[in-house]
């Protein structure tokens, strides 16, 4: 998905559509079998590159990119800078551009290559007023000097030794690029260091996912700002404002559906990677296209120091009565599991209410839990209601050996 010159531009299928901002879905052409998908605009053109080929509509036209030069390179991907469109020739170090201002007319002679690393480039993004060329063991920062023949330069220090696993990774955020780098780290680029912002755990997960399935997007959510990473056993986001990360999974499936984002009419939409359908990121909204949303968390191990401990009370704090007025969620509950073996197996207690509409006194409140050397507890809601945890106590006394 794509937004530019005051609409949605969408990728169904084999088809680009523009959608309104009454909702009014309208064909413009066909783009050949959907493969490696981008979209960018300049002033008066939008441009669909499906890897090789390349399509346009200039609010009077769609067409395919015929010019010769241009298909003798052949497009991986499509960014906008200055006026020009830049794309990144496929399984080379090269890029090319446009002429000035115009989305169909090329010359043999507009390229370069990015070759202060003998890598092939995997992906491109401008960032402000820089084209950066990602590269499977490099990045380079190229920009627009103005000088004759293909203006642009590499720019001083314009060079990076840290890689791209994967170009779909690429996203801009929080006034920076992030990407998943060839060490299987994420980085965001701060000036010309690229920041590990990835821990541990997160690594190892992507180290264990199939890294060609991998895409990202970000988006901005009351006062948030999220850069998230799906593969098909997964997704990963980062909350670039906190500086935490948590996963997120579609109900009954291994990742989050969500695969491509644009803001667009004041909404932050989101296109679902399972089938053809849009929807709104919306914090009020407790449920994925009609199905079960379920909220989950886990808690830091209780650790008695290989001492029995006894669990006397478990207490979550949260807003109650917030049950809706019918079906499901009239009467929500909050689920909690424990484990005592590092979570390879896990025990149910009983649900606890989270209260009806009004039942402003309820507590959700666990007794008598038995001891453990090492225990984790797991909270989970799926009723589709507002969730907000203020606080949770845990009352433990060290026992015996």
């Amino acid at each position: 998905m794509h937004s530019a010159l005051g609409l949605l531009f969408v990728v169904s299928g084999s088809e680009l559509y523009k959608v309104d901002s009454n909702k009014t879905a309208t064909l413009l052409g066909n783009i050949g079998s959907p493969g490696n998908i981008d979209i960018d605009s300049n002033s008066t053109s939008v441009v669909v590159v499906n890897d090789p080929l390349a399509y346009y509509w200039d609010q009077t036209t769609f067409g395919q990119i015929t010019d010769t030069d241009f298909l003798a390179l052949g497009a991986g991907d499509v960014e906008f800078i200055d006026n020009y469109l830049l794309f990144r020739q496929p399984d080379s170090g090269t890029f090319f551009a446009s002429d000035v201002g115009s989305a169909t007319s090329y010359d043999a002679l507009q390229f370069n290559n990015a070759d202060a690393s003998p890598d092939d480039l995997v992906g491109m993004k401008v960032d402000h007023r820089q084209a950066l060329l990602f590269g499977k063991k490099s990045v380079e920062l190229w920009e627009n000097t103005g000088i004759s023949g293909f203006p642009f330069e590499r720019s001083i220090n314009g060079y990076i030794e840290q890689g791209c696993l994967n170009g779909r990774t690429i996203a801009k955020l929080d006034n920076s690029v992030f990407w998943l780098a060839d060490d299987y780290t994420v980085r965001k680029l701060d000036g010309l260091t690229p920041i590990r912002v990835s821990n541990h755990g997160i690594e190892q997960s992507i180290g264990d996912a199939t890294i060609s399935s991998g895409k990202a997007f970000t988006y901005k959510q009351d006062g948030h700002l999220f850069y998230v990473l799906s593969f098909s056993e997964g997704t990963f986001v980062f909350d670039a404002t906190t500086g935490s990360w948590h996963e997120r999974q579609t109900y009954n499936d291994t990742f989050w559906h969500p695969e491509s984002h644009a803001s667009a009419f004041g909404l932050e939409l989101v296109g679902d990677s399972t089938s053809n359908k849009i929807g709104e990121l919306s914090a009020t909204t407790y449920e994925d296209w009609g199905s079960t949303q379920r909220m989950e968390w886990t808690y830091q191990p209780v650790y008695a120091e290989q001492q029995r401990a006894f669990h006397y009370r478990f207490e979550v704090v949260a807003e109650v009565g917030v049950g809706l007025t019918t079906g499901q969620g009239s009467d929500p509950e909050i689920m909690l599991d424990y484990s005592d073996d590092g979570g390879v197996t896990w025990l149910s207690l009983p649900n606890k209410k989270l209260g009806k509409i009004g039942e402003y006194e309820n507590r959700a409140i666990w007794h008598s839990l038995g001891s453990a050397r090492q225990r984790v507890y797991r909270a989970a809601v799926s009723d589709p209601v507002r969730v907000t945890i203020a606080d949770t106590f845990v009352e433990v006394k060290g026992g015996r050996l």
